[in-house]
């Protein structure tokens, strides 16, 4: 699911923040100076007046020029238009010394708030940026000249026992395990060897590697996960969109209350009218929904920030609030329920050897990237020459069309090769996963492949799952049906969908969204391979291994970086306990405005009571988001 693209009435987080300057600090001291005179020095009653007047224009011009762009905008909840409204009605009751106090109760909680949002966001992005460690290059003759060395693409370099890499890097040689625990949020050391993605900070803890640099350090995967998490909240959230529609009734609401008391104090309960006014001018100042409304954005950033802090991305603040709400699970099996490093277990052709079968496999296989693919050329292990090649067609799901040396060769499913006209002769097909080949227009044999079941599928991971209030867990897959039944009975999955292709499982996807609540949602867990169509079918697109997925992060909703399912719960788990801060928030933000009302109406609370009271719950509940990634950080 993708972020809507409403507009957000206050500034998002991805502003940057600057501390306040020289000249606004000079001018709330220099009006709390004059404030500090007006009440403690005896002075005449005019140079009072000017004092207090003095003291509001030098505090509160900027505010002023605020609410002016704040009604050129059309936006009437702001505080500036609040608090400068009730300055306003404080001079004319003669009580401007509150008005100076609500200005620099205003500008102080700008500050303190700006600071505060600061702050938080540099405590939780502070967490995604590995200490990095130069490397000794092989391209360097002097070893200390490799301090500052930078590394182009294609550059080798070499990996020794204890050091960090400093470019996203793919293993040309040697073996050994590495600490990634700054992407996966797991301190299990990881085992890599030749053709795995060594990404930048990955600190080596055992062996030694040659690597390739296979980007520049600005485009490192944890420089991509930091981005993808600090612009994250772009967008505004149906609970910040719930929120803003609930919250848009205060002003209005506020300005009928203090219609009704203007007539209702003086002519009932026999109060002044300056009185009334002074009470009506603490409601109004009070009225503005902005605390509510800066905490959602805030609470969903320290949310993505845990889940970041875990090895678990999600790439935009709606993708958090979608998993909250997650019923059914779909699994893609290949790649995240059995594992993609197939192994050939049969060859089987009554036209030619095994070997000669397996390296026309491999010439047809060439171009391609697909998993079994790859299955092939790792069996083969020898040099292919690409440039004999010709006329490569991949048909997604089905297979690939070749020419080699002008030999038409079809490598597939055994529908792809009868669609193309191949007569299959009886007993060919097998049960499994299986490629199947012809030469020249006639049927040559098939390869079949074991497929291993992940380790982290078992253990009653599926009753963890479903312990996370998921209702509907389903594997769907392009496998057969015969296999796809072995593997769910291992797993105890109920529900699975065999010989499935990609417009298929979307088809099916679609069926499964129309059997659950309204207000659930349905998740599908991928991998890399997956297409992106896939994941936009789905109301929350899961994808697994992102540490090998590089410039596939951003095509779904959460990426979990390790290599697996077992972060599934928490991925909506955490998702839940998020949207549990956000309600409970605004609740109680909103919960103190209305005592503060009622207090205000009965003359229990002045102006600046009023106003710090209101200020002080807003920035109690902005640093109790920070309860969200501390709290989960820490799990």
């Amino acid at each position: 699911m993708k972020p809507s693209t409403l507009e957000r009435i206050y500034p998002s987080l991805g502003e940057d923040y600057s501390r306040p300057g020289i000249l606004l600090i000079l001018r709330v001291i220099l009006s709390a100076a004059l404030l500090g005179v007006f009440y403690f020095a005896k002075l005449a009653e005019d140079i009072n007046f000017i004092l207090i007047v003095t003291a509001a224009i030098i505090c509160g011009y900027d505010i002023v020029l605020g609410m002016v762009k704040n009604i050129r905008d059309r936006v009437f909840m702001s505080e500036n238009l609040t608090v400068t409204i009730a300055v306003i009605l404080s001079f004319a009751i003669s009580r401007g010394a509150e008005g100076v106090m609500a200005l620099l109760l205003l500008q102080l909680s700008y500050m303190v708030r700006a600071y505060a949002l600061h702050r938080t966001r540099a405590m939780i992005c502070e967490g995604i940026e590995p200490e990095r460690k130069t490397l000794k290059g092989l391209d360097t003759v002097e070893k200390g000249e490799s301090q500052n060395q930078e590394y182009p693409i294609g550059s080798s370099l070499v990996v020794y026992e204890g050091m960090s890499v400093p470019v996203d890097c793919v293993i040309k040689e040697g073996s050994g395990t590495v600490n990634l625990s700054f992407i996966t949020g797991s301190d299990k050391k990881v085992s890599l060897t030749k053709g795995d993605y060594l990404p930048a900070g990955s600190v080596c803890e055992e062996g030694q590697f040659v690597a390739e640099a296979a980007q520049l350090p600005e485009n490192a995967l944890y420089r991509k996960m930091a981005s993808i998490l600090k612009s994250g909240y772009g967008e505004m959230t149906e609970n910040e969109t719930v929120w803003r529609k609930r919250t848009a009734y205060f002003v209005p609401a506020a300005i009928i209350i203090s219609l009704v008391s203007l007539l209702v104090l003086p002519l009932i309960f026999n109060i002044s009218f300056s009185e009334t006014i002074r009470r009506i001018i603490t409601v109004i100042a009070v009225a503005s929904p902005c605390g509510v409304i800066i905490s959602i954005p805030m609470t969903y950033f320290a949310g993505m920030a845990a889940g970041r802090n875990a090895g678990i991305l999600y790439t935009h603040a709606t993708a958090l609030e979608s998993a909250a709400a997650v019923k059914a699970v779909v699994f893609n099996k290949p790649g995240t329920l059995t594992d993609r490093n197939y192994l050939l277990k049969e060859i089987k052709t009554d036209r030619m050897d095994s070997t000669t079968f397996l390296k026309v496999a491999a010439y047809a296989a060439a171009k391609s990237n697909h998993y079994l693919a790859k299955a092939i050329l790792n069996a083969f292990d020898e040099n292919v020459d690409t440039a004999i090649v010709e006329e490569f067609i991949e048909y997604p799901d089905k297979g690939v069309a070749v020419s080699v040396e002008g030999i038409n060769i079809l490598l597939g499913t055994s529908e792809f090769l009868h669609e193309n006209g191949v007569e299959m002769p009886s007993g060919s097909t097998n049960e499994g996963t299986t490629l199947h080949m012809s030469v020249s227009g006639r049927y040559a044999g098939f390869i079949a492949f074991n497929e291993a079941i992940k380790q982290d599928a078992y253990t009653g991971y599926f009753k963890n799952l479903a312990n996370s209030d998921v209702d509907r867990i389903v594997m769907i897959s392009g496998d057969s049906r015969e296999k796809d039944r072995q593997v769910a009975t291992e797993l105890g999955i109920d529900e699975y969908y065999a010989e499935c292709s990609t417009e298929e499982k979307i088809l099916r996807l679609a069926e499964i969204k129309e059997r659950i609540e309204k207000k659930s949602t349905l998740a599908f867990v991928g991998d890399c391979e997956c297409g992106e169509k896939l994941y936009e079918a789905a109301d929350v697109g899961i994808m697994i291994g992102g540490v090998a997925c590089g410039e596939e992060l951003s095509k779904t909703d959460v990426v979990i970086m390790q290599d697996g399912i077992g972060l599934i719960p928490s991925v909506i788990r955490l998702a839940r306990r998020t949207k549990h801060f956000v309600v409970r928030g605004a609740i109680f933000v909103c919960g103190i405005k209305f005592i503060l009302l009622a207090l205000a109406v009965m003359g229990y609370v002045p102006l600046w009571f009023g106003l710090l009271i209101d200020f002080s719950a807003a920035l109690a509940v902005l640093l109790a988001c920070t309860g969200v990634y501390l709290r989960d950080s820490s799990e």
